[in-house]
């Protein structure tokens, strides 16, 4: 992969919604930005850390909030996931290997749990240069990382366990990562290279069999090369990207005008648009409005620590 096309597609989820629960990211090293979006972390608000600062929650109304289950809508992006959940209190972790979602779904956190996620996102083929593994055997599915990576991570578990702060544990996975990296041998794919490139810059509009002609490879080849690198179709991940490429227009604020949205992101009418996003985010490009222009755009890193922001 090539790290000039995260510029190209950066897709948004809808975290930090709920004040009960923190969300902050951090970018990957130099050498890992080719194949690592971002790592991630989310867990109760009574006590965000950023760096080696922890923020105190203790003395705001936060902890006057009842206690019940919180939800997070989760979209799909095309990335994969490897997601450390842990209990720095009980000292529990489990580690997983979250695949390629084609479909929206709800993320939940029981009330009063110490639970936290601490995650490395992938970007669209790249945890492919690290497992070997088609991405499509884990579409839609979420499995014991230990089962299926090239190397034991259990000691790489209890050391984010013990880590004191975000940025050790994004440290700890980093290293980790660098490492695997230069032992494994999956070639370089110069043609996925150039099929994400055709489809970011189109906004997902460009169709597989123009992708074909272009590259001058069936249509076939192409559809094996994305089950390979990105678990779902290339007809699919356009489609994520376009539905991504909807999403970044109505967080940018203006009009709402949905049959211009419609040419804008090359749909047949508005009928189409609406039934297209709502496949991808489980409602409506409304509801969407109201839950996207309240919150930023997590995926670049920010400064401060993670914003807790009520819809």
């Amino acid at each position: 992969m090539d790290p000039l096309l995260h510029s190209l597609f950066r897709p948004l989820q809808v975290n930090g919604s709920d004040l009960s629960t923190y969300y902050i990211e951090q970018k990957p090293s130099a050498a890992l930005k080719a194949y690592v979006a971002c790592y991630w972390e989310s867990g109760p608000a009574n006590r965000v850390e950023e760096g080696n600062l922890a923020a105190s929650y203790e003395d705001t109304a936060l902890l006057s909030l009842p206690q019940e289950e919180t939800m997070e809508r989760v979209l799909p992006d095309g990335c994969t996931d490897i997601l450390l959940e842990y209990d720095p209190v009980n000292k529990r972790q489990d580690i997983s290997y979250c695949g390629t979602f084609t479909h929206p779904f709800v993320s939940a956190r029981q009330a009063g749990s110490e639970a936290r996620i601490f995650a490395v996102r992938f970007f669209p083929g790249g945890a492919h240069f690290f497992h070997g593994i088609p991405i499509h055997l884990f579409t839609d599915g979420n499995f014991r990382l230990e089962d299926i990576w090239p190397e034991s991570v259990a000691i790489i578990g209890e050391r984010i366990l013990e880590a004191q702060d975000f940025n050790e544990r994004v440290r700890i996975m980093d290293e980790y990562l660098n490492q695997l990296l230069l032992r494994q041998r999956t070639k370089d794919c110069d043609l996925m290279k150039n099929l994400l490139h055709r489809i970011f810059v189109s906004g997902g509009s460009v169709g597989v069999k123009e992708l074909a002609e272009r590259e001058a490879i069936s249509e076939r080849q192409i559809n094996r090369k994305f089950g390979q690198w990105i678990g779902i179709s290339p007809k699919k991940f356009s489609e994520v990207v376009r539905f991504h490429s909807v999403l970044h227009s109505i967080q940018s604020g203006g009009s709402l005008d949905w049959t211009e949205f419609a040419l804008k992101h090359s749909f047949f009418d508005q009928a189409h648009l609406i039934r297209d996003f709502r496949r991808f985010y489980g409602d409506s490009p409304l509801t969407a409005a109201k839950d996207l222009r309240k919150l930023s755009d997590f995926y670049n890193t920010r400064p401060e620590a993670s914003a807790i922001l009520k819809i």
